[in-house]
């Protein structure tokens, strides 16, 4: 249950075996990774070829308000980056589940936009704070590998 803070804090403990949702340290390495010796700047959607001031750029790896219909879209649509990743900065906030490094309680991070946002929130640096009682429509889990 992604409302429950104990469950989330369960689901990133290092010590477990088996699935668990990355950290968000984890998810931004994986949304700026390119070769091994080159990373997507901060400012970039995860896989674009330039800011997120280019719309062409941004269209190309992620769905947003201006191409996204107000609708979230199936995985694979869109350009991959360089792990084989879809979609890691746009269709859905990134729940996260590490707590906010500025906030205490129970604030988690959050990563990315959402089919409602503009393209300044797909830039793989924008790092929000929630709460799980604040889950909303935007808000979902979207860290997908295509091949090994």
């Amino acid at each position: 249950n992604s409302t429950n803070a104990t469950a989330c804090d369960n689901a990133v403990q290092e010590n477990r075996n088996g699935f668990r949702l990355p950290t968000s340290n984890e998810w931004w390495l994986a949304a700026i990774y390119i070769d091994g010796t080159s990373w997507t700047p901060n400012n970039y959607a995860s896989g674009a070829s330039a800011n997120t001031d280019n719309a062409a750029a941004t269209q190309a790896v992620a769905w947003y308000r201006a191409n996204a219909g107000g609708s979230t879209k199936n995985v694979g649509l869109k350009r991959a980056n360089g792990l084989g990743l879809y979609d890691m900065s746009g269709n859905v906030w990134e729940w996260c589940y590490d707590w906010h490094p500025s906030y205490s309680g129970s604030f988690r991070v959050s990563r990315g936009g959402s089919w409602g946002d503009t393209a300044g929130y797909l830039q793989v640096g924008y790092v929000f704070s929630i709460t799980p009682s604040n889950v909303n429509l935007y808000l979902g889990f979207r860290p997908v590998r295509t091949h090994f």
